[in-house]
């Protein structure tokens, strides 16, 4: 990593933190208007949790609200967790060009406003609904450990997953 300094990362760390402060209020707000607009009950709610409508409702508020109006710098890692783990993708038009917000929280949610700029194409399957994308970001990288042989041709490589992240971000809907 040349050029990068200590300060840098420590830097990131602490904007990662108010960064995922920020996605946990914009992800409630996310629950409250996808419920509200659609008449949702409880368990249609859940269904679309689920299904990863409220991550997506989230991404396009915390697009509009924080991204665009350059209060927060994303790592890279951050859009590739979008793609791969939640089969989001946001265009570059999302963060170009002005999108009508006329009936937001009436009729419309964010993901209506910003359809053909940030849309899903579907994520992974799993029983519940999909984890903060900052709970992926705050996962240290697995520790190696050097590999060991007790006879020659029978390698084996003693990890450590090294993740310890139990929570993703303090207030999370998600948690």
């Amino acid at each position: 990593m040349a050029g990068v300094t200590m300060e840098d990362v420590e830097f990131r760390e602490t904007n990662l933190d108010r960064i995922a402060k920020s996605w946990s209020l914009a992800m409630g707000y996310s629950h409250e208007r996808i419920q509200k607009v659609h008449d949702l009950t409880d368990e249609e709610m859940r269904h679309a949790a689920n299904e990863g409508h409220v991550v997506l409702e989230t991404v396009c508020l915390f697009i509009h609200s924080s991204i665009k109006r350059g209060q927060f710098k994303l790592p890279c890692d951050f859009w590739s967790i979008l793609l791969h783990e939640f089969g989001i993708v946001v265009y570059p038009s999302a963060m170009t060009e002005a999108v009508d917000l006329h009936g937001v929280n009436v009729d419309k949610t964010f993901t209506d406003c910003y359809h053909g700029h940030i849309v899903m194409l579907g994520r992974r399957r799993s029983s519940g609904p999909p984890p903060c994308p900052f709970e992926y970001l705050r996962q240290p990288p697995p520790v190696y450990k050097k590999n060991t042989s007790d006879e020659e041709g029978s390698d084996t490589d003693e990890t450590d997953s090294g993740i310890g992240c139990e929570k993703c971000c303090e207030g999370c809907a998600q948690e």
